[in-house]
């Protein structure tokens, strides 16, 4: 299949999977990171001349939905493009009368916690999906916030009766457009809703990758053209583990040893280049690679991670090796927590 794929370079690890799995991949990067993907995908100066020759145009960043128009007529399925959301992502006031059609109680802040749905143009995709996020780039908490060093996962088998009624109350909406992709709300400690982001939630994407039963692609060309309804997870627990360069931007290529096929599958290229047969880093973008791993509980997926990680060798970054290291040996609780302050709503089930 033929993907183009529009980036400001936040997703690229979806487009090295689709490229590994044999697709004819061309990246367009918003941005100058101008040797990230090398010898892993085609990338292009131009994205316009490739429309209407691909299968599938997808989008990582809801900053392209200003160019929807171009592909409405166009003879080709589109994944993560929405100029509702384009310019609903500059403002949370814009955002907030989004949210307000849910009719669900509004909290303001950063978000605890987020319950993510794929919508295919007619309905939504099961299952649903509650993601927890641990945000602070050094272990113990400590340092800026960069959005997800560690994300942990859960398919929900029986969604909370208010969340799925909130997702309903959006169809209208969605309806209207041509968008296709996910769709997450974000609550609060009290279950407040906080914020909506329509497009591809990265780490949680590459995450999701390890328990699709069918070839990735097959998905994907299914929900941008209507015509799936489940995702086909295996239901579980989902990790993603963030690699971070220190110091970045940085003026070296450091080599990543230990990427041989075992551990491939396990890990989500975003800034990284193929050069002479050995695997690098890119001087230019922060996020190198997501360490990915499922299990039937948190504890199993984290172990899983962590027997990876310990075959890499990078030089120059940083991962939350604290959470790795606890949660690997103990139960996980955030995510049974949270459902437990949903416990006596009535749920909906997405067997």
């Amino acid at each position: 299949m033929k993907v183009l794929f529009l980036s400001t370079g936040i997703g690229l690890a979806l487009a090295t999977r689709l490229s590994q799995e044999g697709h004819e991949v061309k990246v367009f990067i918003h941005n100058d990171y101008s040797d990230t993907g090398e010898g892993l995908y085609e990338r292009v100066g131009a994205w316009k001349p490739y429309v209407n020759r691909s299968d599938l145009v997808l989008a990582d960043d809801p900053f392209f939905g200003y160019k929807e128009f171009r592909f409405e007529n166009a003879p080709t399925r589109t994944l993560g493009i929405s100029r509702l959301f384009t310019y609903a992502s500059r403002s949370i006031n814009n955002r907030r009368s989004i949210l307000e059609l849910t009719e669900m109680p509004l909290g303001v802040g950063d978000g605890m916690y987020s319950v993510e749905a794929w919508w295919n143009g007619r309905k939504w995709c099961t299952p649903f999906i509650l993601s927890t996020y641990h945000k602070q780039l050094i272990s113990q908490q400590v340092g800026p916030n960069v959005g997800a060093m560690v994300t942990i996962s859960k398919t929900l088998e029986d969604v909370p009766k208010p969340i799925f009624e909130g997702f309903r109350k959006l169809k209208p909406l969605f309806e209207k457009g041509s968008y296709r992709g996910p769709v997450r709300l974000d609550f609060d400690h009290a279950n407040a809703l906080t914020d909506i982001y329509a497009g591809f939630t990265f780490d949680n994407t590459e995450a999701m990758l390890e328990g699709v039963q069918e070839p990735p692609m097959d998905v994907l060309l299914e929900v941008a053209g209507g015509t799936r309804s489940d995702l086909n997870l295996i239901q579980g627990h989902y990790v993603a583990v963030r690699f971070q360069h220190i110091g970045w931007p940085t003026t070296k290529d450091f080599r990543i040893y230990g990427l041989v096929d075992a551990n491939l599958k396990h890990c989500g290229l975003n800034s990284v280049l193929i050069r002479n047969g050995h695997y690098y880093c890119s001087q230019k973008f922060g996020p190198i690679l997501k360490v990915t791993a499922r299990g039937d509980t948190a504890k199993d997926a984290f172990a899983r991670a962590s027997r990876t990680i310990t075959n890499l060798d990078i030089e120059n970054i940083c991962y939350r090796a604290d959470l790795l290291e606890k949660y690997s040996k103990v139960k996980y609780p955030a995510i049974d927590k949270i459902l437990d302050t949903w416990k006596d709503t009535k749920t909906t089930s997405q067997k």
